[in-house]
């Protein structure tokens, strides 16, 4: 065996590897947080009696009340699965980390996108809950972004300078206000909140279906192949969203049914793409010698088939994700979804309905609805880039 290849695939000892317990202290750790969590869930939803959303009250810290809603606990078991299976490895392999970060950063476009990525997780996990709620100040409604203008007879109070019988934008509302007064850059950041709960839960749910499933299809074959591909094929000529047309009916409009539905008839395409990784990877020479020293057909899985599709499956999640988040906004956008903070769909159709509502035109007030779909626009291509870059970073075959 060349020194390239020993560079490339650890060795194993697999009379070792066969005397280890197969729930090791990452299962265990992805156990306990399915366990608390889905109990935890379980019990606000049918002990305690119902309740709405948690809100956060205007303009201050959030006070953290019991309960919570059922969709803030589905975010914190994706979240706690999201440390479990990516957070924690790293640390506790910092030289793959420092490599993975390193050929991150040979790529220009995708750094840029985990950047932009990064601050949207923070101000999305943590700016609802030290901002609060922004609030309606219908005398300061209408004030432009920095650096525009608007005619000053349309905002009731000009915040910033005026000349010229024109109102300028002032950095006390650095993005506008609204037709009620609340500042755009607060209302973004609670958007940012509804995103990120979309893109983390619909993760969790779609990657480990997708990883099973494609799997057990491309590496077992035959009929197991067949039945579960069939499958895959009638659950993707269902529409997701008439589904959701469906539930509300039964259950009523709420973001948790929006994550649910979604995620549970998004992973289809993702399961193809692991199914046709597996097929390809399971008859490479690596696998077939871990076979020939003993390996169990679960052992080739987890330590050789999965680490070698895991860009695979993150590229084709990063790119599913996103059209679960522009329906997100579509359906807020149409009235359908109810979530306590409002999302891009919320803003964007809050621009056009407060221009109606104050006679005054879109040109006039554009950024209400503009600015929103800029950032969700943005985060949506960041994800598509950064899911290409993590393709090549998380590939064992790629080279320093």
């Amino acid at each position: 065996m060349s020194t390239d290849t020993e560079d490339r695939f650890e060795n194993i000892d697999w009379e070792t590897e066969a005397s280890r317990k197969r729930l090791g202290l990452q299962g265990k750790a992805t156990l306990t947080v399915l366990v608390v969590g889905l109990a935890a869930f379980v019990y606000e939803t049918y002990v305690l009696p119902p309740s709405d959303d948690l809100i956060p009250p205007s303009g201050g810290m959030l006070e953290l009340t019991w309960p919570i809603s059922r969709t803030d606990w589905l975010f914190l078991i994706a979240l706690g699965l999201l440390a479990v299976n990516v957070v924690i490895p790293l640390a506790q392999n910092p030289d793959r980390a420092r490599q993975y970060w390193r050929r991150l950063r040979a790529d220009r476009l995708g750094s840029a996108a985990a950047a932009y990525l990064a601050v949207f997780f923070l101000l999305g996990l943590f700016g609802p809950i030290i901002l609060g709620s922004p609030v309606i100040q219908k005398e300061i409604a209408f004030q432009p972004p920095v650096l525009f203008t608007i005619d000053a007879r349309t905002p009731n109070t000009c915040v910033g300078p005026k000349f010229l019988s024109r109102c300028f934008g002032t950095m006390a509302h650095p993005l506008g206000t609204t037709y009620e007064g609340k500042d755009v850059l607060l209302m973004i950041i609670m958007a940012m909140r509804i995103t990120l709960q979309v893109a983390v839960i619909a993760a969790a749910i779609i990657v480990p279906i997708a990883t099973a499933v494609g799997t057990v299809a491309g590496y077992v074959g035959g009929w197991v192949d067949d039945v579960l591909m069939r499958y895959v094929d009638v659950q993707q000529a269902i529409p997701a969203f008439l589904v959701y047309i469906i539930a509300i009916f039964l259950w009523g409009r709420s973001l948790f049914l929006v994550v649910v539905i979604f995620g549970l008839f998004s992973w289809g395409g993702v399961a193809r793409m692991v199914r046709s990784e597996v097929i390809q990877r399971r008859e490479e020479m690596y696998a077939m010698a871990a076979r020939s020293a003993g390996a169990s057909h679960f052992q080739v899985v987890r330590r050789h088939l999965l680490p070698n599709i895991s860009g695979t499956i993150v590229t084709a999640t990063t790119l599913q994700v996103p059209a679960i988040i522009l329906a997100e906004a579509a359906l807020s956008f149409l009235r359908l979804s109810k979530t306590t903070l409002p999302s891009y769909g919320d803003l964007i159709a809050g621009g056009s309905i407060g221009a109606i509502l104050r006679w005054t035109t879109f040109t006039e007030a554009w950024w209400i609805a503009t600015i929103p779909a800029i950032f969700l626009g943005i985060t949506v291509l960041s994800l598509g880039l950064l899911g290409d870059a993590l393709r090549d970073v998380l590939d064992p075959r790629g080279s320093e």
